[in-house]
């Protein structure tokens, strides 16, 4: 998985393809990745609006600070993973900590 490629191409393809879906998840999220490939972007899945967008917006309901590798992993893996990371220190999340169950369905829309 390519960080830059998710946030860039291939999860604004996925949220025109299934708005619906997008919609389930229901809420904002900031993502602050670090290390190789990483950046800044903030997500929108919501009934009245979906879409990403580079760089930092303070209003999003969920904030997460997390390496690049770790991100794949949390993306791609077990919706548990998070606590795992978040235990290690690995992932620092600000917000509701609800919507961090959620973030692997990003990647399955």
């Amino acid at each position: 998985m390519n960080v830059q490629r998710f946030f860039n191409e291939d999860l604004p393809a996925a949220l025109r393809r299934n708005p619906a879906g997008a919609a389930e998840i229901g809420g904002t999220y900031q993502f602050r990745i670090s290390g190789p490939g990483g950046g800044e972007w903030w997500v929108e899945v919501t009934r009245a609006k979906t879409g990403v967008w580079a760089g930092y917006w303070p209003g999003a309901q969920c904030e997460l600070a997390i390496d690049s590798a770790d991100f794949k992993s949390l993306v791609t893996g077990d919706p548990s993973s998070a606590e795992a990371l978040a235990s290690a220190g690995r992932l620092v999340v600000m917000g509701s900590s609800s919507l961090v169950a959620r973030v692997n369905q990003l990647s399955r829309l």
